[in-house]
């Protein structure tokens, strides 16, 4: 009966942060604090260590080298969730892996592998795809399964992209399927990119609403970037709740923060960082000869 109690408590946790299954599954609604700094609009954007759990095109945009990235977060004061990731660019293709865990108590801990291509399709946009492996243990029982992403972004103009994704195509966990997600979403940017606005939409495998959310990144001074964003669960607005962010950029190194104001069940601090390899892979300038006496 314990065993039953405790198993019933961390879905019914996870549950209301969307996750569990038959339903979505961990790491499905994305983690990392440029993303939800901004409300979880990053489909169409997508462009920092955790592309992949966003969308999984926007590999093909990162680099143009190496690059290495990771998250970190209390989920709510109740859920560890831990994210790191890596890719590497060549020419119009990339690839990537990842590794995220999540943990509540000792009773409740999950694992998810992610293997990622991305391509670039001319001037069209890019295409990308996840193979994932879950595995989850609740109270002792374990269960695991196999899954699919596949996300695109496109380009409309320099100022305004937009980006689909389909989350756990035919994801199956203990012989049970985990619904689908769908997602779309808009990028606008402005003032040469110092201002970034995005709004996405997402959808379950019937297209029953999950989540709308939009944000707003400011790039205050060079390097220093704020952001405020907002969400609403299943457009239930009565349910609304807001988030705020900062990033700070230096030498290749991206550190982002950001605070997702949920009073139930509980708010929480996001932290995540992306470095990327780019300056160690440049070729050295030769400096040009001078006037010859």
């Amino acid at each position: 009966m314990k065993r039953l109690a405790v198993a019933v408590l961390l879905v019914g946790v996870l549950g209301m942060i969307g996750f569990g299954y038959e339903g979505s599954i961990v790491f499905q609604g994305g983690h990392g604090a440029k993303a939800l700094g901004m409300g979880g609009a990053f489909c169409a954007l997508a462009n920092d260590g955790t592309v992949a759990l966003w969308n999984p095109a926007g590999l093909a945009l990162m680099g143009p080298n190496m690059w290495l990235g990771g998250a970190t977060s209390q989920l709510f004061g109740m859920v560890g969730l831990q994210y790191i990731a890596g890719g590497y660019k060549f020419g119009d293709y990339a690839v990537g892996l990842a590794w995220g865990n999540a943990t509540a108590g000792t009773q409740y801990g999950a694992n998810l592998y992610l293997g990622t291509v991305g391509m670039k399709i001319g001037d069209f946009g890019t295409l990308g795809a996840n193979l994932k492996y879950y595995s989850e243990t609740i109270a002792g029982t374990a269960t695991s399964g196999f899954g699919f992403d596949i996300g695109f972004l496109m380009p409309l103009t320099p100022e305004i992209s937009i980006g689909i994704v389909a989350k756990d195509i035919g994801t199956t966990i203990a012989d049970q399927t985990v619904t689908s997600e769908y997602g779309a979403g808009m990028g606008l940017k402005l003032l040469d990119g110092a201002l970034v606005i995005a709004a996405d939409v997402s959808l379950d495998g019937t297209f029953n609403p999950l989540n709308l959310g939009a944000g707003i990144e400011f790039v205050l001074i060079e390097n220093l970037a704020v952001r405020a964003g907002i969400t609403v669960p299943e457009f239930a607005f009565s349910d609304t709740y807001f988030s705020v962010g900062a990033g700070f950029a230096i030498a290749g190194l991206t550190i982002d923060a950001a605070y997702v104001l949920k009073d139930n069940p509980g708010e929480t601090l996001v932290l995540s960082a992306t470095f990327s390899f780019d300056e160690l892979f440049a070729e050295p300038t030769t400096p040009e000869p001078g006037p010859t006496q």
